[in-house]
């Protein structure tokens, strides 16, 4: 199974990878793809195996590279199972997680009309620091509007670990029920 993400920061991988390693450990098979390189092959996204997919939301949008992939995947969704996983700073509030409470993964959803299996938001991490002035600028009014710290230098990772650690499981829960190619216990790969 492929995790496949896109990172701005480096959270979103970190989250994508820890992820499949948590899977891994469930005994099913899973790596962690980096969009950021060339476009997943059909090979990749073909089959009947599950895949996730895991962006974070900057300014209201997906990265354009998940938003291209989950284009192509949108077609596959009543027959291949999808996870749709977004990062966004809104989802540190309670009832923010699910595609109902959750703007950003709903209209994420809405705009390709793909149905995935499984579909939430997961909190990220406020690294004023790392920002540039505008970014800067721009999340502090965001943080300004939704009660969030404003004082420019904060470091909070609001990331439910684990909640990460859940998904993981109900992750390779759906692989093992669908019992798709590709979707091996790690047992059965060993030589």
């Amino acid at each position: 199974m492929n995790v496949f993400y896109a990172s701005h920061f480096g959270h979103t991988e970190r989250i994508a990878r820890t992820l499949a390693n948590a899977i891994i450990r469930s005994g099913v098979a899973a790596r962690a793809r980096n969009l950021a390189g060339d476009d997943p092959s059909e090979a990749e996204i073909g089959g009947l195996d599950p895949c996730v997919l895991i962006s974070p939301i900057r300014y209201g949008v997906p990265l354009a590279r998940a938003r291209r992939l989950l284009g192509r995947l949108a077609p596959l969704t009543p027959q291949k199972p999808l996870v749709l996983l977004c990062v966004n700073l809104t989802a540190r509030k309670p009832g923010r997680a699910s595609p109902t409470g959750n703007v950003y993964l709903r209209r994420w959803i809405g705009r390709t009309g793909a149905r995935p299996r499984l579909a939430e938001a997961i909190a990220g991490k406020l690294e004023y620091p790392r920002y540039n002035l505008f970014d800067k600028t721009m999340i502090r009014l965001i943080m300004t509007m939704t009660g969030g710290p404003t004082d420019g230098t904060s470091t909070i990772d609001y990331t439910s670990w684990p909640r990460v650690a859940e998904l993981a499981a109900e992750i390779a829960e759906l692989a093992r029920s669908v019992g798709a190619e590709g979707v091996a216990p790690l047992d059965a790969l060993a030589p």
